[in-house]
This record gives structure tokens, C-alpha cells and sequence, in this order.
């Protein structure tokens, strides 16, 4: 069920979340001209799901900057862009990226936008969320 963003929150959050809605389309337009360039195979198998997996960044993003939430919005979006670091991790592995530079800057946009992400989520949530991570900060993912 939606709900109505506080208004002392109001432009906070809606600034926020253009802000990732850009992060999100500079990741677009920095990766589907390199997709393009992979082999119409590599394309398919993986290319098709990293563009899907960003458009529904984009639209998940989209609905942040409405006057309305859901707080679902902000979990599927940070979900999402878990399941894209791992295309990217797939994608390395089966030498599509070329090199750990191009690995890098693809993971380092979609860490940054994680961490946007991170941010907004301790506005939606509240203490609440922070209660439910990790003291250390480190997850079994971390390296």
C-alpha cells in the first residue's frame, strides 16, 4: 500500500532519488554501447539481462521521485541492483568485460549507486533497518 512522504522529508527524498534515477541512466548510457559491441551470442545469453536488469533499475528509480512510496520500491531496487553486480561478476568471469579496469568501472558505478540506494533506504526505514545489519559493516560478499 502506498504512502504519503512527510513533508519535512519530502524534497530530501525526491532530490535523492533523481539523483539515483541519474546515477542509474549515466550506468545505461555508459553500458549498451558496450554491450552492443559483444558478440550477438553474448548479446543474448547475458547482454539482454543486464540492459532488462537496468531498465528495471530505472523504472524502480522513476517511482521514487513521485510523491508517493512504497517501501517495496526501495527493497526491488536494491535488489536489483544486487542481481546486476552479479551479471557484471558472470560477465568477467566468462571474459565479455575485457580486463579488470572495465570490471572495475562497471562495479564501481553499481556500487555507488548502492550506496544512494543505502541512503535513501535509512530515510524510508528509519532506525529500524539499521538495527537488522551487521555491526561490522562486513557482509560474506565483502572482499
Amino acid at each position: 500500500m502506498a504512502e504519503q512522504r512527510s513533508d519535512n522529508m519530502s524534497k530530501e527524498m525526491e532530490e535523492e532519488g533523481f539523483k539515483i534515477l541519474q546515477k542509474i541512466e549515466d550506468m545505461i548510457v555508459y553500458a549498451l554501447p558496450l554491450i552492443e559491441k559483444w558478440s550477438i551470442p553474448h548479446q543474448k545469453l547475458l547482454g539482454d539481462d543486464i540492459a532488462h536488469c537496468m531498465n528495471q533499475m530505472s523504472q524502480l528509480a522513476s517511482a521514487l521521485t513521485v510523491a508517493y512510496y512504497k517501501k517495496t520500491s526501495i527493497s526491488e531496487l536494491d535488489e536489483t541492483n544486487k542481481a546486476l553486480q552479479s551479471y557484471i561478476r558472470v560477465a568477467y568471469r566468462l571474459k565479455y568485460l575485457k580486463g579488470t579496469s572495465s570490471r572495475n568501472e562497471w562495479e564501481g558505478r553499481s556500487t555507488e549507486i548502492g550506496k544512494m540506494i543505502g541512503k535513501y533506504k535509512e530515510w524510508v526505514y528509519g532506525d529500524n533497518q539499521k538495527s537488522s545489519q551487521p555491526k561490522s559493516g562486513k557482509t560474506r560478499y565483502s572482499r
